[in-house]
């Protein structure tokens, strides 16, 4: 099963980061490659560019690092590691999928997905408040 792993820093804390990738329910808001979240049966259900994604389990380390592992999706799992650095944290994104063919494509959302978060996290590290938050206002061509 292939693995893909992406990496930025990012100039908050790991509590800060863990507090919003933990947050279901604000995902849409900062992730650019989710559209929304709905909740099943107890299951969380996002809606992605890669269509409808379902969470049926997820592992958490506080302030470390998250998992979820998910169903009837070519992704299986997808997680970040977050490592604390002098003034910054480092957040590594990864994830494990079946279709080798998509691995391009896995790529280019990990970094988005990565820039999103650099720039929610450090916007409210700055003193933004989240409900004026524009995911898409912030966005910078890599």
């Amino acid at each position: 099963m292939p693995k893909l792993e992406r990496k930025i820093e990012i100039g908050s804390s790991p509590e800060n980061i863990y507090n919003i990738v933990k947050d279901g329910i604000n995902t849409p808001r900062w992730n650019l490659t989710v559209s929304a979240i709905s909740f099943e049966e107890e299951k969380t259900k996002l809606e992605t560019d890669f269509g409808a994604m379902k969470i049926v389990n997820t592992e958490f380390d506080k302030n470390k690092s998250t998992t979820w592992f998910m169903e009837k999706s070519d992704m299986n799992s997808i997680g970040y590691i977050l490592t604390p650095k002098k003034e910054a944290t480092e957040v590594t994104i990864w994830t494990e999928y079946d279709n080798k063919k998509l691995s391009k494509l896995y790529k280019k959302n990990a970094d988005l997905v990565l820039t999103g978060l650099k720039n929610y996290a450090e916007f409210l590290e700055n003193g933004g408040n989240s409900d004026r938050y524009n995911k898409w206002e912030l966005l910078h061509p890599p």
